[in-house]
């Protein structure tokens, strides 16, 4: 009987093993010991879901030679039967051998010849597996039965080929006498297992996701899996079974909820399902009055010590449960009955809004007191700004007014037109299918438009839009506006500058949205809004033909829809027109209402396209410090998309990252977000030579745009497509990846508008790949389309000059170009890595003219630069080339002692003329930072004064 007999494993546990190499070995070297003869007794302890089972299966699948007998106890109901032995031995191939003798109780023991004190099937089946040692495994046993525990030990203790393991929960509930011949076992391995390590954990999703197994998606599922075991196996279940459109797979079932609540107190499982319905976390006290018991406490002793739930000790005692996943499994798992009488039980044990959230959940037919007071709290809720719980308040509303009151359809219209001004594109899509069974009105074909908008169906948005807009033509115009304001969006998303401005501005139309908005609300005897936005949730006021009320006013149209006039005409006319237009909003950020949050997105936007990075990155970054969650969010995460760009220009490569993780976080979001920021992800780990990586992270952007019906996500893709050919030297690659946008650019206003961001690397390989011409065609189209002030634009045109001279042999008409370059991108404007790649054209061409030693520190500067950003790719280019530039130096003069990065900037500024208080002001240095820097370059190049600095550094660009 050597073949192994694997005991049956629970389900849900089949899947949980990942590393535990410690435990794998402790667990191995127990199995030696009993091979060898020496028996072997193994405890493995830890909360539900921890992976006890998944541990002990896995190590069983890889033992050879072994007699394997498996059960699970269960809680046993006399405590004196050999139940759960009688179990294990029925595993048997052959189990009527094994069966307590007939006639017996199957607690009788045999004392016969052999092992006394032992049943009688244990010892004969000791005695009958002398060829093959035997692994005994019993899983829960912190519900076995006294007898089979001490008959199991025993036999342990008496040695020979045995190897016992024991998985449970803990073994407090053991019995004296068990724990005593648990005690008298030796040697006894004890395993602790918990969550997950870190390393585990991430081992855990890749396996499970493969490629899509990204950094930012592994962070997200270890933190709200806590690394426990069985619930991040759930979450990542959730990950691979949501549909591609959105929403998520199956939670927590019900049959893994009801395993890990076996063995608790009847009274331990009420106190956790009281605790799931009230969110996961209440005092005591509280809790308390939702069982309706004087005092909880001892209740929540057992699932405290199986680690459900933490408690704080303070003046007002509070539980919470310590997996946010086992509290949505156990609520979703309660019978409606059950889970409608607990919160019917929590209305008079909480205060405030929370009552009323309960009576909600406790509700069984329609209520329209109860609808009533949803739609006062909605009102409450979007005067405080609160969209997405306003939106949510009105659907619940909606839920609970009856079916043929016609106001219902519009509440439902107003919940998604909030959603969709909360940017909350992920929940919109649940309610396509109950907009599309309303009756035939503009504010349904406003609802639908919003939907396909939120799925990436811009196409379709627009004409769905279009038909609202002139069917409410005749209706009022403060929902016309609103409408308005949203074509406005989807066209300048669509990149179309002249139609976003044009909706842009008849939305700002005062006689059209504003007087009439205002007419309007006083007839209904509503309040608007100072700029004119109505406020009533329920829609009061504005009536349609057939007397049903109006849809809900977002606030703060007016100021979207002037961003947006703003940004139609930056993308038609160039960023400083819309500049114009926004150059009333106050330049300090903090003196901007939140309404104005939306034109200080747009400023920053248009800033960063202008080149004027240090004022765009202090825009984006108020926005961000501003902004609440659940409030208005029109441009969902425009504002963190374009501030990661801002930090990938400007050389914080880690703020980039962590911006771009922030914003793939957040709830509200636009479905177009996502792609440009993968795209940014994979270009940050380009630029950093973790091509793995960047190829994953492009894979995602990919897929990603693929659902969407426009252009826009695919620019991005292209740039990282040639950003990756790039960092590998590979410029054949950047032409091709860029040759899209540079085919498109001169006809597409978006193209335009990001040009700063990808032209100067096309250009330069365009140059490399011998297309000289192309790139001046290509830069000459862009001037008569673009700005000549853009420093960016003018760096790429010097950076094409330079490249077109050094290849054509003119090395000293290149190393001025270059130089010239360098010198555009001023403090505010830099771009370090533009910056480095240029003092490395200029170490080429200098090197080409037999200045070897100004070659070498043109390398060490942009080595310098490139080491503090981590470009690895850019890096290895550098060193070889100084290298080179040294090895091959034949004119024998002393190299220049080594100046730092902030002294060589100082050095140049000098030779172009600047005072000490101009480059201070220019480098954000004091005068007297500025004036220990000059000093030290003084006595490291061997001049006495400005005027032989200036003609050393002028002589050097020569």
């Amino acid at each position: 009987m050597t073949a192994p007999e694997n005991p049956p494993q629970h389900p849900e546990h089949a899947d949980l093993f990942a590393g535990r190499p410690n435990e794998l070995r402790a667990l191995r070297a127990a199995a030696v010991s009993a091979r060898a003869g020496s028996a072997a007794v193994v405890l493995v302890q830890g909360a539900p879901g921890t992976g006890k089972s998944a541990l002990v299966h896995h190590w069983l699948g890889g033992l050879a030679g072994f007699t394997v007998l498996g059960t699970a106890a269960t809680p046993a109901r006399l405590p004196d039967d050999f139940d759960c032995l009688s179990r294990l031995l029925g595993t048997v191939r052959n189990p009527a051998r094994h069966h307590c003798p007939a006639g017996r109780q199957r607690g009788t023991t045999d004392t016969g010849p052999g092992t006394p004190g032992l049943p009688t099937a244990l010892r004969r089946l000791l005695n009958t597996s002398s060829a093959a040692p035997l692994a005994l495994f019993v899983d829960d046993a912190q519900w076995a039965d006294g007898p089979s525990l001490r008959a199991l030990l025993e036999a342990a203790r008496t040695g020979g080929r045995i190897c016992l393991v024991l998985a449970a929960r803990h073994f407090q509930d053991w019995d004296e006498q068990t724990l005593r011949a648990l005690h008298r076992v030796h040697p006894l391995t004890r395993i602790g297992l918990g969550e997950l390590s870190e390393s585990e954990a991430r081992t855990v999703v890749a396996a499970a996701l493969g490629d899509r197994a990204d950094e930012s998606l592994t962070r997200r599922l270890i933190l709200r899996s806590g690394r426990h075991p069985l619930y991040l196996t759930r979450l990542l279940g959730e990950h691979l079974d949501a549909p591609a459109g959105g929403g998520t797979g199956p939670g927590l079932p019900p049959a893994a909820v009801r395993r890990q609540l076996c063995g608790l107190p009847p009274s331990s499982v009420a106190a956790l399902e009281a605790l799931a319905v009230l969110g996961g976390s209440a005092s005591v006290p509280t809790l308390s009055a939702v069982l309706g018991a004087p005092d909880c406490t001892l209740a929540l002793e057992p699932p405290a010590r199986e680690e459900f739930i933490t408690r704080t000790v303070a003046q007002v005692p509070t539980v919470t449960f310590r997996h946010p996943v086992f509290r949505d499994g156990l609520y979703d798992a309660l019978p409606t009955w059950r889970r409608r009488a607990l919160h019917l039980a929590a209305v008079p044990a909480v205060d405030g809004r929370l009552r009323l959230t309960h009576k909600v959940a406790a509700a069984e037919t329609a209520d329209s007191r109860l609808a009533a007071d949803l739609l006062e709290r909605a009102t409450d809720e979007l005067a405080e700004g609160q969209l997405l719980a306003a939106a949510r308040s009105l659907l619940s509303s909606a839920a609970l007014s009856h079916a043929e009151d016609h106001r219902t359809g519009h509440l439902l219209y107003g919940a998604v037109r909030l959603l969709f001004w909360a940017g909350a594109d992920a929940e919109i899509g649940r309610h396509a299918d109950a907009v599309a069974s309303r009756r035939p009105c503009p504010w349904r074909d406003e609802a639908l438009g919003l939907v396909e908008f939120a799925a990436g169906r811009l196409t379709s948005a627009v004409r769905l839009l279009e038909r609202a807009r002139r069917s409410l033509a005749a209706h009022d115009p403060g929902q016309r506006a609103v409408v308005l304001a949203e074509l406005a969006w989807a066209h300048a998303i669509l990149g179309q500058g002249q139609a976003a401005q044009r909706y842009g501005e008849q939305a700002l139309d005062p006689a059209r949205a504003g007087e009439a908005a205002h007419a309007t609300a006083a007839s209904a005897g509503v309040t608007a809004a100072p700029d004119g936005d109505l406020t009533a949730p329920c829609g009061g006021g504005a009536e349609d033909r057939d007397g049903a009320p109006g849809v809900v006013v977002p606030p703060g149209v007016r100021q979207a829809a002037r961003a947006l006039a703003a940004y139609g005409a930056a993308l038609w006319h160039g960023p400083r027109s819309g500049l114009e237009m926004l150059a009333t909003l106050p330049e300090d950020a903090d003196e901007i209402e939140e309404e104005g949050l939306p034109a200080l997105t747009i400023r920053g936007v248009l800033r960063l396209a202008d080149g004027r990075l240090r004022a765009a990155t202090t825009d984006l970054t108020m926005v961000l410090a501003r902004g609440r969650p659940g409030a208005a969010r029109l441009l969902g995460t425009a504002g963190s998309v374009h501030l990661v760009m801002c930090h990938l220009l400007d050389g914080d490569w880690d703020r980039a990252a962590l911006e771009a993780d922030r914003a793939l976080e957040d709830e509200q979001s636009r479905c177009f977000d996502a792609p440009v920021l993968w795209s940014l992800r994979s270009v940050l780990h380009a630029f950093r030579g973790e091509h793995d990586a960047a190829d994953t992270a492009l894979r995602q952007a990919v897929r990603l745009a693929q659902s969407l019906d426009f252009a826009g996500p695919h620019y991005h893709t292209a740039m990282a497509r040639a950003m990756h050919a790039r960092a590998r030297g590979d410029h054949e690659g950047v032409v091709v990846a860029l040759q899209l946008l540079a085919d498109r650019f001169v006809h597409s206003d978006r193209v335009r508008i990001v040009a700063t961001g990808w032209l100067p690397f096309f250009a330069e390989s365009l140059v490399v790949c011998g297309l000289a011409d192309l790139a001046q065609g290509v830069l000459s189209e862009l001037r008569e389309a673009g700005d000549d002030a853009d420093p960016h634009l003018r760096v790429a045109q010097a950076w094409v000059a330079g490249r077109t001279a050094e290849a054509a042999g003119e090395h000293r008409t290149a190393l001025r170009t270059y130089t010239e370059a360098t010198g555009l991108l001023t403090p505010g404007q830099d771009i370090p890595l533009l910056r480095a790649l240029l003092r490395a054209g200029c170490g080429r061409v200098a090197k080409a003219t037999g200045r070897v030693h100004a070659a070498a520190e043109h390398f060490r500067v942009a080595r310098d630069i490139l080491t503090r950003l981590g470009a690895r790719p850019f890096l290895a280019e550098c060193p070889a080339q100084r290298e080179a530039a040294l090895a091959d130096g034949t004119d024998g003069t002393p190299g220049h002692p080594r100046l730092t990065e902030r002294e060589g900037e100082v050095a140049q500024l000098v030779g172009r003329g600047y005072t000490n208080r101009e480059i201070a002001e220019a480098l954000t240095l004091s005068a007297k930072t500025v004036e220990y820097h000059l000093r030290s370059v003084f006595v490291k190049l061997g001049v006495r004064n400005r005027r032989e600095l200036r003609r050393r550094v002028q002589g050097e660009g020569d």
